[in-house]
């Protein structure tokens, strides 16, 4: 490997680590948002509509043509509805549910990944992929089995469609959209996701701001932080490839555990850490067989 590619890998890694320490701190961050007065449809709705700002202007900057042929767009569209659906379940399911639990139930969404491929694409699952995501259900049926006794319904329900939309966006992306520029992508999917999240708020009569200035500093940090890790990634990602990234990304629900005991004390149970650590075990199994492959 050249000094040139060394440089580019070392650049690569410190974006996705940036990004990923980013995103797993907005998760917790968000919990200030909720104390000081406002909910998960306003502070998605902001965040989406400050992210297509940053990347429309990043766009511009770049000298980059954002027109799409209408079949691409018709993709960008649909992916844009599901990530309005990222967008709020991951952050508003905070508003109900523990930092740390809403961090690792998200990230069920590599499992759920393998699962579509298989049943859906009718792709082979390899032995040590069975294995992965058999750990990694398991994993989750330990940490829902205490939360459906013990949290808000609510917020699982919110994270878990997260996921679901997560795992139907990395499936859909890659086949039919791959070969346009990944930054003009994400602008159109952020443009669709910000009118999805404002119609949802404004039909429902569900906007609602902070009331008091940590809830304006937590809203303002966690679109910040949203807003800047997501193309940083995108910039990551085409320097060290996917897996790579994929790797790194695995970070993020442990800054947002380490994140909520640090700032708010919250610890989860033993069951739902050893579930969560069944999870990423499922995830870390998963990449290292691709790696394989």
């Amino acid at each position: 490997m050249s000094a040139a590619d060394q440089r580019r890998l070392r650049q690569g890694v410190v974006l996705c680590l940036v990004a990923a320490t980013g995103l797993g701190l907005a998760v917790a961050v968000s919990r200030y948002a909720y104390i000081g007065g406002t909910n998960g449809i306003t502070v998605a709705s902001v965040r989406g509509v400050v992210m297509t700002i940053g990347v429309l202007l990043f766009c511009f900057v770049t000298g980059r043509r954002l027109r799409l042929p209408w079949a691409v767009w018709r993709h960008c569209a649909g992916l844009g509805v599901l990530t309005a659906m990222m967008f709020y379940g991951n952050i508003g399911a905070v508003e109900f549910i523990p930092v740390g639990l809403t961090a690792l139930l998200f990230f069920t969404y590599p499992p759920m990944v393998a699962v579509i491929n298989v049943v859906i694409l009718r792709e082979r699952l390899g032995g040590a992929r069975f294995v992965a995501v058999a750990m990694a259900f398991v994993g989750l049926a330990l940490m829902l089995g205490v939360s459906f006794q013990a949290v808000d319904l609510r917020g699982v329900m919110l994270v878990m469609a997260a996921a679901v939309a997560a795992a139907w966006h990395a499936v859909w992306l890659p086949r039919k959209v791959a070969d346009i520029d990944p930054v003009v992508v994400t602008f159109h999917m952020a443009l669709v996701a910000s009118a999805v999240l404002l119609a949802a708020s404004l039909l429902s009569g569900n906007v609602v701001w902070p009331t008091a200035a940590v809830g304006w500093a937590g809203m303002a940090t966690v679109v910040a932080l949203q807003a800047s890790s997501v193309p940083l990634y995108f910039i990551g990602l085409a320097y060290i490839g996917a897996l790579r990234s994929a790797v790194i990304t695995n970070l993020q629900p442990v800054v947002s555990i380490v994140a909520a005991f640090l700032l708010f004390g919250e610890v989860l149970t033993p069951v739902q850490l050893l579930g969560g650590a069944m999870v990423l075990a499922g995830i870390w199994l998963m990449q290292w067989a691709a790696a394989r492959e």
